[in-house]
């Protein structure tokens, strides 16, 4: 997992920092503190012992006459008081040093000066080395002992406070080494764990890739993973969905068209056999009207064939989507019909019967259906109906807030062959159909505009007495 080793070195990169940083803060804190306490212990210190020397040689009540021995008490006091750390100037002579270090007056008043500290102030210098031992420096250019002349340093040694600064970079370093590795483990699995639904998704993605459409992964979670999971698992039943229709339309296609090359093989050979009958044989009049009249009824059933054939394609194509619903009334679309059908009912001797339910007379009644799709379905209906009848017959049409109905008093269905009408190029009696101009694609096309508009087609029948085909809404 790529993001996984990103997000991990990243924290692992923050924490590692964060504890450098922190480390070397309380470093930097454990120094400041020290030098600033040791600064102010030796200014108070340095000036407490002044005062101290002060008095004494105050209480010494030396005189002007007695100046001979005033550097012998104050030398005296000053090693008492100082101790082997403080060093005594007279004049700008050193008259005492009891430390192992060389001071360099000049040096220091200079930077007294530069830090603009008075006289009778404590000044004290930065932390330096001198042979691996870490100093700091007090210094009084008046010395404040009651006698003129006179200026003092005290040396502090404070290694020990950068000692304990460098055990503490030692002993941090190991903690925040330990701490490290052991939050590092647990951020290991935890973050893991966190991105381990991101790998499903990738697998669950790689499966849809490979055809597995059914795949889906676990939302194991209410966060912002568990919400992109439940997003994928919605567009993954999406596309399974789509992928399903895509199937179910390829299927009826492909059953189609080999249904469409079968039923178009046997008329073709005919119609070749007799073109070909016309071009080598000499025919009487009588048979060459008969092989030309064959040839262009089956020229004319191919024709419909196909106008059905690219009208039921294109309703399993688009599933109905371009279908334009409206409120129709169903008076202008039986008068359509009636204008649409005028010519095969004249062909056959039919006559239509037309038959509305209203409640008022002056009732109009309609139905929100695609108009064109509509008619297309009442055509193929009576279509049927004028294939079934008897010459001088009649087919009724009727309607009525449940639906649309379309019967004739023909022939008839077989009630075992009812449940099958509505394939694609399935009739009940072939050659009687293809005789008549059927292709068995009629009904197939009624079931699915009924389909579009959410109606379903009825049909009921008996043999010898007619059939009745309803298209109920809501049903």
């Amino acid at each position: 997992m790529k993001l996984f080793r990103k997000l991990y070195l990243q924290v692992a990169l923050g924490m590692l920092l964060l504890a450098a940083g922190l480390l070397a803060f309380s470093v930097w804190e454990v120094k400041r503190q020290g030098l600033s306490e040791a600064r102010r212990y030796g200014t108070v210190h340095a000036e407490e012992n002044a005062r101290l020397l002060r008095e004494k040689y105050a209480e010494e009540k030396i005189g002007v006459l007695e100046e001979n021995i005033r550097d012998i008490v104050i030398l005296n006091g000053f090693r008492e008081q100082f101790g082997s750390m403080g060093v005594l100037w007279k004049d700008r002579e050193e008259v005492r040093n009891l430390t192992p270090y060389d001071l360099d007056l000049e040096r220091l008043e200079k930077l007294r000066r530069e830090e603009r500290i008075s006289e009778v102030e404590v000044f004290t210098t930065g932390p330096f080395r001198v042979g691996g031992r870490r100093l700091l420096l007090f210094y009084r250019a008046d010395a404040g002992f009651g006698a003129e002349g006179y200026r003092f340093a005290v040396v502090q040694d404070v290694t020990d406070i950068y000692r304990r600064a460098g055990k503490l970079v030692f002993y941090g370093t190991g903690a925040a080494a330990v701490l490290l590795v052991l939050v590092g483990f647990l951020l290991y699995r935890r973050i893991y764990r966190m991105l381990e639904p991101l790998e499903e998704l990738k697998s669950g993605a790689a499966e849809i890739a490979a055809g597995e459409y059914g795949s889906r992964v676990e939302v194991r979670g209410r966060d912002e993973i568990g919400d992109v999971t439940e997003s994928f698992n919605r567009m993954a039943g999406e596309v399974e969905r789509h992928v399903e229709a895509l199937r179910t339309v390829n299927e009826k296609q492909k059953q189609l068209l080999g249904s469409l090359a079968h039923e178009m093989k046997t008329p073709l050979t005919a119609m070749i056999g007799n073109a070909d009958l016309l071009l080598t044989v000499r025919l009487r009049e009588e048979q060459r009207e008969q092989s030309l009249t064959y040839i262009l009824n089956e020229a004319r059933r191919l024709a419909r064939l196909s106008e059905k054939m690219l009208e039921l394609t294109g309703l399993y194509e688009n599933g109905g989507e371009g279908a334009v619903m409206k409120e129709v009334e169903i008076d202008r679309l039986f008068g359509r019909l009636e204008a649409s059908a005028a010519f095969r009912l004249r062909e056959r001797n039919l006559s239509l019967e037309v038959d509305l339910e209203r409640k008022e007379p002056e009732e109009r009644l309609s139905h929100v259906m695609d108009e064109d799709l509509m008619e297309s379905l009442l055509l193929n209906l009576v279509d049927n109906a004028c294939k079934a009848s008897t010459e001088g017959g009649r087919i009724l049409v009727s309607a009525d807030r449940r639906g649309i109905y379309v019967e004739d008093f023909g022939r008839g269905i077989p009630e075992g062959e009812i449940g099958r009408v509505t394939e694609a190029f399935y009739m009940v009696d072939k050659a009687r159909g293809r005789s008549a101009g059927g292709s068995g694609l009629g009904l197939a096309l009624c079931s699915q505009i009924a389909g579009i508009h959410g109606a379903r087609l009825l049909i009921e029948s008996r043999e010898g007495e007619g059939t009745k085909v309803s298209m109920l809404w809501g049903e």
